[in-house]
């Protein structure tokens, strides 16, 4: 984290997060002589992730000579046509925590689950068939060879890899792979025959 001075903003995080720190005194202040919007206008240009940071707001309390319903539309001005989120701290601890802890999330990787693209079929087949084409070197022919082999999606899964390499055009290798897709090297069920026909809910 740099501190000014800066182009625009007080804090920086590169030019990834830019932070515009504010008091209720200076909110006032830079409503009156119009600089607010000037200076949001910077921050947005100059940073990916722009943030201005109030502390020490309170609610319904006029500032400088500038009434809570001014305050109140300046703020909504700035989230809204500025598109620059508004933070606010309690006092200047609290303002040097809530900055640590925005770089701290900026910083960390974002952890988005994969979700496959494409239609979302409709009749248990179907639906298996697309689960099934989801585990690694398996498409549709060997979605079906696999869901004819065992009857259902959970026999799939649960069966090893001797069981598996066994369907045709699975051999070892996708066996294995689907076993370590799975999250493990074996299987729970030894005799997959005796699930063949099972139905998935």
């Amino acid at each position: 984290m740099v501190a000014a001075p800066l182009p625009c903003g007080d804090y920086a995080l590169g030019d990834a997060l830019g932070v515009e720190r504010k008091t209720a005194a200076d909110l006032g202040r830079s409503i009156v002589d119009g600089q607010l919007f000037r200076r949001m206008g910077s921050l947005r240009r100059s940073f990916r992730r722009p943030l201005l940071l109030m502390e020490g707001l309170r609610d319904g309390a006029p500032v400088c000579g500038v009434s809570w319903a001014a305050v109140r539309g300046a703020l909504t001005n700035v989230c809204v046509c500025f598109g620059v989120p508004v933070l606010r701290a309690m006092d200047a601890r609290d303002s040097a925590s809530l900055i640590a802890a925005a770089a701290r999330q900026l910083c960390a990787p974002l952890e988005i689950p994969y979700v496959r693209p494409g239609y979302r079929p409709m009749g248990w087949h179907k639906r298996a068939l697309y689960i099934l084409q989801g585990l690694p070197g398996v498409g549709p022919q060997r979605a079906r060879a696999l869901l004819q082999r065992f009857g259902s999606v959970t026999a799939v899964l649960a069966a090893d890899v001797s069981a598996l390499a066994e369907v045709s055009g699975i051999g070892d290798s996708v066996a294995r792979s689907i076993r370590e897709a799975v999250g493990d090297q074996g299987g729970a069920i030894r005799n997959p025959s005796s699930v063949v026909g099972g139905t998935d809910s």
